[in-house]
């Protein structure tokens, strides 16, 4: 599970893009962005346990 704090920072720059976006959508945005990254690398299977047999 990864957690993700948005700071000031990304609230600025995304709302200087959009002035009315509010954290949750930069928080869905990065969320998803980081999925898709762990998805393509397949970074994500090194990270689940592996079940015992």
């Amino acid at each position: 599970m990864i957690s993700i704090a948005v700071s000031s920072r990304s609230l600025a720059a995304a709302r200087a893009i959009d002035p009315n976006v509010n954290a949750a959508a930069v928080h869905a945005a990065v969320q998803a962005a980081l999925a898709e990254h762990l998805r393509q690398t397949g970074a994500h299977r090194a990270q689940q346990p592996r079940p015992s047999n």
